[in-house]
């Protein structure tokens, strides 16, 4: 009986261990899936502004607006809020009738929140005036904040928030 007891115990103490090997396990799993999913996110944005550039560049408003939410708010210091994707599309189109704009962004904080992220960048906008342009070439240096968020065709802009730095 006393062996009996015994072997009990011990299987007891396996099966407790087992249980908490496969909680390690599972804690591991989360923590590599959640890394991958971090990531992935982090390209996808990369690649989003990357491509938001560009399409604008093209003057393809539409395409570009489709990285931004329908209801989009987006903030620039000393400008009135833009509200709405179609609201921002036609923001570029009107702002391409005065020249050419490029705007190159540096990513210096992510945070992945599963199904939203918040980036945290740096950016430089040029802009060279055309003829008819009422304000003349310059460089734009700012800081900016986007709160992202996934949806089933992919990440977007659902609030960009931009404080331009004054010139010296």
């Amino acid at each position: 009986m006393k062996k009996a007891v015994q072997i009990a115990l011990v299987l007891l103490l396996l099966q407790g261990c087992k249980g908490e090997e496969s909680k390690a396990f599972e804690a591991e799993k989360q923590a590599v899936q959640t890394e991958r999913e971090y990531k992935d996110a982090l390209a996808a944005i990369e690649e989003a502004n990357k491509m938001v550039n560009i399409l604008t560049r093209e003057g393809k408003y539409e395409e570009a607006g489709k990285y931004f939410a329908e209801d989009v708010v987006q903030l620039i210091s000393g400008q009135p809020p833009i509200k709405g994707r179609q609201a921002w599309v036609e923001a570029q189109k009107e702002a391409a009738k005065l020249g050419d704009w490029n705007l190159e962004l540096e990513v210096l904080d992510f945070q992945f929140l599963g199904d939203h992220a918040v980036e945290r960048g740096r950016g430089i906008q040029t802009f060279l005036a055309n003829e008819d342009s009422p304000i003349p070439s310059m460089e734009l240096v700012g800081n900016y904040l986007v709160f992202w968020k996934k949806h089933s065709d992919g990440w977007k802009i659902q609030y960009d928030y931009v404080v331009v730095e004054s010139p010296e």
